[in-house]
């Protein structure tokens, strides 16, 4: 199972750490700030239960991941709450992430996101 690629829209943009409780997974960001030398590029972390590491996710980056055990829980740590008119997405399969499976469960909600080229981003780097 694939979920994301997910972040927050301003002005309810967040930073956020996350981390895997239980099981494993595949951990990846994306920068989405324009202007930043690193726009459209990834970054992949591997989590899992038993050493609780965790990936500090600043504003302006998406974030997905995809499960790697039948039970995998993943928690977040969020520095704002949670708003349903600003949430949003790029599609998880619009960059060039080397995802564990070839055939993947996405829900219906990610796979409906726009690809990052079809993407205007609201974010902006060194704001």
């Amino acid at each position: 199972m694939i979920r994301g690629l997910h972040f927050q829209t301003p002005p309810a943009d967040h930073d956020k750490l996350v981390y895997c409780v239980q099981g494993a997974a595949l951990d990846v960001v994306v920068d989405l700030r324009v202007g930043s030398p690193t726009y459209g590029e990834t970054e992949t972390f591997s989590l899992d239960g038993a050493s609780w590491g965790g990936v500090f996710v600043p504003k302006g980056l998406a974030h997905g991941f995809a499960a790697l055990e039948d039970v995998t829980i993943m928690a977040y740590a969020t520095s704002t709450e949670y708003d349903a008119s600003s949430d949003a997405g790029i599609r998880w399969d619009s960059l060039d992430i080397d995802w564990p499976f070839a055939k993947p469960v996405v829900s219906p909600r990610d796979e409906a996101f726009p690809a990052l080229e079809d993407f205007a981003s609201p974010f902006s780097f060194g704001q």
